[in-house]
């Protein structure tokens, strides 16, 4: 069954797909050209070269494969350890295969897909295409008067602390700025990376997540994701809305192979006796705390209230490394996180609830680019006639 439906769906995608892919590839070119320097920095072009040439590769030798069935290699896969292992590295290829076979399918369950002009037949575009990697890291920098996202840069996987913190050294000898190195869960590279270390749920929901990042680049909500801080937020809440409820669509139509396995270690305390505060509810209440002490220009009592929070929380287990500014213009994008403040995540939430679908909240969202057209996607939607 598995292989009947890779066979039509490799028929179906590979004409959008090599269209999708060559339109990546000039963009890499142009990216390449314009900035040669490597170092800490991640190596876009090396890994769209490497990474397009090993799914081509990986598509076409498919007939002289022996792979194994879906579920079997999804469940061997989220049960190892150690997840660059050579029998990781076996799986992958299979599981990558079938995370992007199971969202594309649930996405046009949702009707998202599409006739293509000059292809004919309906397909979820842009293909749905993930790599399980480590995934970049990344440098934010924000002003230190005021939490805004000023400046995102891509890092090289597995960066230690120290290089971390010395890089952090290097954007703050400007006393006007502040600077955090943060993980991050994927990146919307085309085909997209997605966190290797994370659980079969989080790796649908994050695939999802960055699939939506690519549909909306087609549309004026994606292309204006780097105009403004508030279409930065708007599209990464747009992500994690749709990602989420892509990832429990597969779940309810696919299943969890990985069901009884032991859960995703979580990265606050758990168990017996372990602290109770509400991590969620003292980022939020510090964020605001922290907004309002800038906003009358006391810059040092806000970064001293930060620093004294981040302590409380490592001592009582919460591994956090450092709060500051970059911290929260990081974390603040992603509007739809339980201890975000931004009003456009219940503004997004809501819009959701009021569309009949996926395809009705995309529609309503993907043509605006600022929060004045959230607030008309919510009016239009509440005035629109109950159907």
């Amino acid at each position: 069954m598995d292989g009947e439906v890779s066979g039509r769906r490799l028929r179906a995608i590979a004409p959008p797909a090599v269209a999708f892919v060559l339109a990546f590839l000039l963009l890499t070119l142009a990216l390449a050209l314009h900035d040669r320097r490597v170092g800490d920095r991640f190596d876009l072009a090396r890994w769209e070269r490497d990474t397009i040439a090993a799914k081509w590769l990986y598509a076409v030798g498919a007939p002289l494969r022996d792979d194994p069935a879906a579920d079997l290699a999804i469940a061997r896969y989220f049960a190892l350890d150690d997840r660059s292992s050579a029998e990781a590295r076996r799986l992958e290829g299979a599981v990558e295969a079938a995370i992007a076979g199971r969202v594309d399918a649930v996405a046009r369950a949702e009707g998202l897909d599409g006739r293509l002009p000059l292809f004919g037949s309906r397909s979820v575009f842009p293909p749905v295409s993930l790599e399980l990697a480590p995934p970049p890291e990344v440098l934010v920098v924000s002003p230190r008067d005021v939490v805004r996202r000023e400046e995102t840069r891509l890092l090289r996987p597995g960066l230690v602390t120290a290089d971390a913190v010395a890089l952090e050294g290097q954007i703050e000898r400007d006393a006007r700025r502040s600077a955090l190195v943060v993980p991050s869960g994927g990146v919307a590279t085309y085909p997209a990376v997605v966190s290797n270390r994370g659980s079969y749920r989080r790796t649908l929901a994050t695939a999802a997540h960055e699939w939506t990042h690519h549909y909306l680049t087609f549309y004026p909500l994606g292309l204006a994701y780097y105009r403004s801080n508030d279409a930065a937020t708007i599209n990464e809440t747009v992500a994690d809305i749709v990602g989420d409820e892509l990832a429990a669509r597969v779940l309810d139509r696919f299943g969890d192979p990985t069901a009884g396995a032991p859960a995703e270690s979580p990265s606050t305390p758990g168990g017996p006796g372990a602290p109770t505060r509400d991590v969620d509810a003292t980022l939020r209440d510090l964020r605001i705390e922290v907004d309002a002490l800038l906003a009358v220009g006391r810059i040092p009592e806000a970064e001293a209230r930060m620093a004294a929070v981040r302590d409380e929380l490592n001592a009582e287990g919460y591994r956090i490394r450092r709060i500051n500014q970059a911290y929260f213009a990081w974390y603040g994008t992603y509007a739809a996180r339980p201890d975000a403040v931004d009003p456009l995540g219940p503004a997004l939430r809501e819009l959701r609830e009021r569309t009949s679908s996926l395809e009705a909240f995309l529609a309503a969202i993907r043509g605006t680019n600022s929060r004045t057209g959230v607030d008309d996607a919510l009016a239009a939607v509440e005035a629109a006639p109950a159907r």
